[in-house]
């Protein structure tokens, strides 16, 4: 009878509990769950965050789980099928134009979202000949865009100019920092906050050069068995990007929580990823074919490329279409 009592104790102690678990459980439950990798959490994709913190994914019936991959471990997850999509466009149209069964259907940028940022004593691009520049690795999007950007200034990498491949952008920010490198490739809000400690922005990269980057990639499999699917993410990643064009205060109030900023560095970072955003989540063919190009010069072994083989913009269509009526 005690042993009773005792269990019958737990059990209404364990009510509330239970309550408070329900409602999220049912919920979930209702929601399909996709998994979505990326390389970082980059502000380069601010419209599935806001996609995310404005409630489109909910209402597409769409429950994200992100994960932190490298390009090329995030490329041979989603080809395996361990990830659904993944934001490693830019490598990825590389990929698909060699053959991989990869298209890409969405991005977030129509420019590289990248800034040179420098020492203090650097005023001019010019001023950087015989210097160390940071860049994450070579044949990354950050060192093609780099050295397409420095030989319009004038400075051809390799003979005016040193890039170093160092990785991620805080060990770019730290080597600046501590002075073994003179400029380094940042995204925001990394430019915004070396602004704040005295660096100069010597240069937005998309000024010198286009092309679309922070794409979400899925397989052709995919897009033929599951459109639906596919056509619920891309209509949540097209209303987060309205919305954050928009929409300016309340998508920087969802940069500030985001990615825990500061007022003032939030809303300098907004308007620097806008200068780059998309204007309606597509790229212009000029920009993929500098995409190839770029490719090409880093691939000899690449030719002629129809853009069709890289990237599906026709779930796209339907969707700007069905929320533009």
């Amino acid at each position: 009878m005690r042993m009773m009592t005792r269990v019958l104790a737990r059990v209404l102690m364990l009510l509330p509990l239970l309550a408070i678990m329900t409602p999220a459980t049912s919920q979930s439950a209702h929601a399909e769950r996709i998994k979505l990798a990326l390389p970082s959490r980059s502000m380069g994709y601010l419209p599935l965050f806001v996609a995310i913190h404005r409630g489109f994914m909910k209402d597409e019936g769409i429950d994200v789980e992100l994960t932190a991959l490298l390009p090329n471990i995030a490329h041979n997850a989603l080809l395996s099928g361990e990830v659904d999509y993944h934001g490693v466009a830019d490598s990825a149209l590389r990929i698909a134009a060699k053959g991989a069964p990869l298209k890409t259907i969405f991005f977030s940028a129509r420019l590289p979202n990248y800034f040179l940022m420098a020492k203090p004593q650097f005023k001019s691009v010019a001023e950087l000949r015989g210097k160390l520049i940071a860049v994450s690795r070579f044949g990354g999007t950050t060192d093609l865009a780099a050295r397409v950007a420095l030989s319009t200034n004038g400075l051809e990498p390799g003979r005016d100019v040193v890039l170093i491949m160092i990785g991620l952008g805080h060990t770019r920010n730290a080597a600046l920092m501590a002075g073994s490198v003179d400029a380094t490739i940042a995204n925001p809000p990394d430019n915004t906050m070396l602004k704040q400690k005295g660096f100069r922005e010597l240069l937005f990269l998309g000024d010198a050069i286009e092309f679309p980057s922070n794409g979400f990639t899925t397989t052709d499999r995919r897009l033929a068995e599951n459109r639906d699917q596919v056509k619920r993410l891309v209509r949540a990643l097209y209303r987060g990007l309205m919305f954050a064009r928009d929409r300016a205060e309340e998508t920087i109030q969802i940069v500030e929580r985001e990615w825990k900023l500061e007022a003032a560095v939030a809303r300098d970072s907004y308007t620097s990823i806008m200068k780059a955003a998309s204007k309606d989540g597509a790229s212009s063919a000029a920009g993929l074919k500098v995409h190839v190009q770029l490719f090409q010069a880093a691939d000899k072994s690449i030719g002629d490329i129809p853009l069709n083989k890289m990237v599906d913009f026709s779930v796209l269509e339907e969707v700007r279409r069905e929320v533009n009526r």
